[in-house]
């Protein structure tokens, strides 16, 4: 992979091919195949794809729930291993920006139990954990609440 890396508006078909490529990590497949309930987040202004040579390798944004608090989603394909730090460095920006943009002052997210790098990524990006919510996952498995208030 060459250095040829583009940030641009998220599309629904960005996300769905780093879907069918392989998500970054196995534990996370499961909820990936539940074609029927997920959401098109392509909302402009809200959301982003890292593109390494034409190509998702990852995708992210925020999705308004009220004024002022969104639910935060990152997509991260088997591609996003050749450059993890660059891309972990470019999420935590872009989102912090996007909330910034828009005012919000309650970014909150959801990380599957037992998902410890996606829980050591959500730390990263300074959400704090508020709790587990016992079988709210769509194969009835545990997710941590995660949160960071922007002031």
């Amino acid at each position: 992979m060459t250095d040829n890396y583009l940030i641009v508006p998220y599309r629904q078909e960005h996300g769905d091919q780093i879907v069918k490529e392989g998500l970054n990590y196995e534990l996370l497949k499961i909820d990936a195949s539940y074609e029927e309930l997920r959401l098109d987040h392509s909302r402009p202004g809200m959301s982003f794809t890292l593109l390494g040579d034409g190509h998702p390798i990852v995708c992210g944004g925020i999705i308004p729930l009220w004024s002022g608090v969104c639910e935060g989603w990152v997509i991260g394909g088997k591609r996003i291993f050749q450059i993890k730090f660059k891309a972990t460095r470019l999420i935590k920006k872009r989102t912090d920006l996007l909330c910034l943009n828009n005012n919000i002052r309650r970014l909150q997210t959801s990380v599957k139990a037992g998902f410890k790098e996606g829980y050591r990524f959500a730390k990263f990006l300074g959400l704090q954990d508020e709790g587990l919510m016992k079988k709210y996952g769509p194969d009835g498995s545990d997710y941590y609440r995660m949160a960071k208030i922007y002031l």
